[in-house]
């Protein structure tokens, strides 16, 4: 089911938004109209009531023609005199009337509304003028009414004009900012597992999206290395099984040509057993690596004295070093903050290593050295030395200086990567440096105390 479009959802927002704020408008305007009107009706109000009050008081308190002039051409403005009791006089019957009215209630000086139920209904002015006695002044509200009304209507009719209008606008304004993103997804949906060198162009982007197309772009940078290293990686597979596949083939085909004695049995057997077992070693050192390589790994993090384990390391190495004519040496102790079975499988391919490649009658010197903040395990030997051009590949998989040798030693071409895998899960690093003297390879680990 495809998601409803962004643009329609955000034009619906702005739309929505936009009709609230106009309605605010509109109800705020209502009521600044209705403020105007009752503050002109009531300054018109008191204006002539101040009249009135004053021409009273010079006539003795006695309607007469003088005050009725007074509200010649205001037949909406209306005077009374009332007690709290009983209506004396009035300028009309309207104002009689409504005199009536409001002394069924506790008389105020002021100004009040007749009706409350009216937005801008008549208003009345009360005044206590002495002897118990009050003036009433009223204003008829009609044409205000009328006007008040007349807003209304023209607001009711103009308001769906508006909500359309604002909700068509906010889509065309979001379809149109949004289309830096259809652009964006047009350059994304041409990017093919062929294509992975591509980059997205971020010129042109809003800000908002080139963060995006920025972040995609460094996705891109390291899908593409691990596309490459996984093209790689399977030649490299390949080719590594092919060698003792084709060898296990062809002698079991020489042997089937015709019919041999036991021996040559026994030897074809032999050799399949070989190749078979350095089958099993690539495929064992493959697993242990893909495991190194899962970032979700949990490493067994424990303290770990460093002599106690090189020491039963070289008891296991004894009897090969003896062979190779080879001695072990063991320098300075110490602790770390290691899985132990890892920092003993990658100490165990080194040696392995060191062993394999050393010159007969030399000495294998293992360093324990502590620096700022950091240990080190350096691993030396004497042997040929490794051409610079090498050295930045040897932790790379199936990488050989002599690929012969290697395969003679019974070497995988992945000892050198687990190790670099390893300390990468130990937040360590692999160093490795050669000359005419000796090779070294070195493994630095984070300070004991700086790690926990």
């Amino acid at each position: 089911m495809s998601g409803r479009s962004l643009a329609l959802r955000v034009g619906g927002l702005v739309g929505a938004f936009g009709t609230v704020l106009v309605l605010a408008i509109g109800a705020g305007m209502d009521h600044l109209l209705q403020l105007a009107l009752d503050r002109r009706a009531e300054t018109e109000l008191g204006g002539k009531m101040a009249l009135v009050e004053t021409a009273l008081a010079r006539k003795g308190a006695q309607p007469d023609e003088a005050v009725s002039l007074l509200l010649v051409g205001h037949p909406y403005l209306h005077w009374a005199t009332v007690t709290p009791t009983a209506v004396l006089d009035g300028s009309d019957a309207v104002a009689e009337r409504s005199a009536g009215r409001v002394i069924r209630q506790p008389l105020h000086a002021g100004v009040t509304r007749l009706d409350p139920r009216r937005a801008v209904g008549p208003l009345v002015w009360s005044k206590p003028v002495g002897d118990g006695r009050w003036l009433l002044g009223f204003i008829e509200r009609d044409g205000d009414e009328r006007l008040l009304a007349a807003f209304r209507r023209s607001l009711a009719l103009l308001l769906p004009f508006a909500m359309v209008f604002i909700a068509l606008g906010s889509w065309f304004v979001a379809k149109r900012a949004l289309r830096p993103l259809r652009h964006l997804n047009a350059q994304v949906g041409g990017i093919t597992a062929a294509s992975l060198h591509s980059r997205l162009a971020t010129g042109d982007l809003p800000a908002e999206l080139r963060e995006l197309a920025e972040s995609f772009n460094g996705m891109l940078v390291r899908l593409e290395h691990s596309v490459s290293r996984l093209s790689q990686f399977s030649a490299d597979l390949a080719h590594e099984m092919r060698t003792p596949l084709t060898n296990l083939l062809g002698e079991v085909q020489v042997c089937l040509g015709k019919t041999r004695d036991i021996a040559t049995y026994q030897t074809v057997l032999a050799s399949a057993e070989e190749e078979m077992q350095r089958l099993n070693r690539l495929i064992t050192d493959l697993l242990f690596l893909a495991s190194t390589e899962q970032p979700e790994r949990a490493l067994q993090i424990e303290t770990v004295a460093l002599r106690p384990l090189i020491e039963g390391l070289f008891d296991f190495f004894d009897a090969l070093a003896e062979t190779r004519g080879v001695s072990l040496q063991l320098h300075g102790d110490g602790e770390i903050a290691a899985d132990r079975s890892m920092l003993q499988r990658a100490l165990t391919n080194l040696l392995s290593n060191a062993i394999r490649h050393s010159h007969p009658d030399s000495v294998i010197s293992v360093a324990i050295r502590h620096e700022a903040g950091s240990t080190q395990i350096d691993v030396s030997n004497r042997g040929e030395p490794i051409p610079p051009a090498h050295l930045p590949h040897l932790a790379e998989r199936f990488y050989r200086v002599n690929p012969a040798r290697s395969r003679d030693d019974g070497g995988t071409g992945l000892g050198l990567a687990i190790v670099a895998s390893i300390m990468q899960l130990h937040g360590g690093q692999l160093h490795i440096v050669s000359n005419e003297t000796q090779t070294t390879f070195g493994l630095h680990f984070a300070d004991l105390h700086a790690s926990q």
